[in-house]
């Protein structure tokens, strides 16, 4: 997802930076249905391409982005309802708070404002709204069900409370040297990891209940702009992340102990990745339309999955361990991978 406008994550800044993560979004849909994959693409020619996507915790709705609004589709039948204006351009991010009654939207207009609002659900009544950072907002996180922190365009991160339907600004954060594109909590650890085009993950805390400056450490192996990250579920002595970059390379990490465990090498530039629910194998959406699934103990690409034609930016898990993909020209499938190998 990459905007220059890293528009809708990103074309320009997908021309600018050789970014084709979540920073460029063309192409076209067609109904899909091949080996290995079960799903149906919707073709929409016309339609912008979809930038975020998340499932709500009942698992019975897709919430999609585009520059149209907020997208709302039954799940796993991908029926639509009308598209939902929400006051801005572009739709980077969409994130349920934890308790799944609240939706988080961020995005804004590139090179002019950052913005969210935050909707109730399914109602999609605003909460609460603001206008922030000086440039488009790529990415959010949730820290608690009242605190959550947002990365943006003007390099900045800043951390959020709600009290009163007001989100108060807690702290700005200056610490990467470009293009914020994606943020991650990890939440019993109390930290916060973001990274982005200056190609480097960069490490929080925020024991003390807000995001402390520097941060706690710097991991700078990618060698291109980070464009996703993702904390993998489940119970681990030592939380494991997993960064995607345009390098061509999936990262596996120990961030809280500035561990490199492993790498996956792709044949083309990742755009999003999704961990499987269980943890267990790691959904890597591509600039090719294919979903690769990576096995995180042995960084094998067990399965390779047609999605949808164009690129995919947006990649996220289902609980009965399909996925869902989008991203060129509106289309949205369902993908099933075949069950993992031990």
């Amino acid at each position: 997802m990459i905007r220059d406008s890293i528009s809708m994550r990103f074309p320009q800044a997908f021309r600018q930076f050789s970014i084709v993560c979540r920073l460029c979004r063309i192409g076209f849909a067609v109904g899909i249905l091949i080996l290995g994959t079960f799903g149906l693409s919707h073709c929409h020619a016309a339609q912008p391409p979809i930038t975020a996507l998340t499932l709500s915790a009942d698992q019975t709705t897709l919430v999609a982005g585009s520059q149209l609004g907020v997208h709302v589709i039954s799940w796993p039948e991908l029926e639509r309802t009308p598209v939902r204006d929400v006051g801005f351009s572009q739709i980077h991010d969409l994130k349920f708070s934890p308790d799944g009654k609240q939706l988080l939207i961020v995005g804004g207009a590139a090179g002019e404002y950052g913005e969210w609002k935050l909707v109730s659900w399914p109602e999609l009544e605003v909460i609460a709204t603001r206008t922030s950072h000086s440039d488009v907002i790529y990415s959010a996180t949730w820290l608690s069900d009242d605190q959550f922190v947002t990365g943006a365009a003007d390099n900045d991160l800043i951390h959020w409370r709600l009290s009163g339907g007001e989100g108060k600004i807690l702290r700005v954060v200056h610490g990467h040297s470009r293009r914020v594109l994606c943020v991650a909590a990890i939440g019993e650890q109390q930290l916060l990891v973001s990274a982005g085009i200056d190609q480097v993950l960069r490490v929080w805390s925020s024991e003390q209940g807000v995001l402390a400056e520097p941060p706690l450490r710097n991991l700078d192996n990618h060698t291109g702009a980070v464009c996703d990250l993702a904390v993998r579920p489940g119970e681990h002595a030592i939380p494991h992340l997993a960064s995607a970059s345009v390098d061509k390379t999936v990262r596996f990490w120990q961030p809280t102990i500035g561990r490199l465990l492993r790498f996956s090498r792709l044949p083309v530039e990742p755009s999003s990745i999704a961990w499987s629910l269980d943890g267990e194998r790691l959904a890597i959406g591509c600039s090719d339309g294919k979903l690769r699934i990576v096995n995180p103990n042995t960084v094998e690409n067990e399965q390779t999955l047609e999605g949808i034609e164009g690129w995919i930016f947006e990649v996220t898990a289902a609980v009965d361990g399909s996925f869902a993909v989008a991203g060129a020209s509106g289309a949205i499938a369902r993908v099933l991978p075949a069950k993992s190998r031990k």
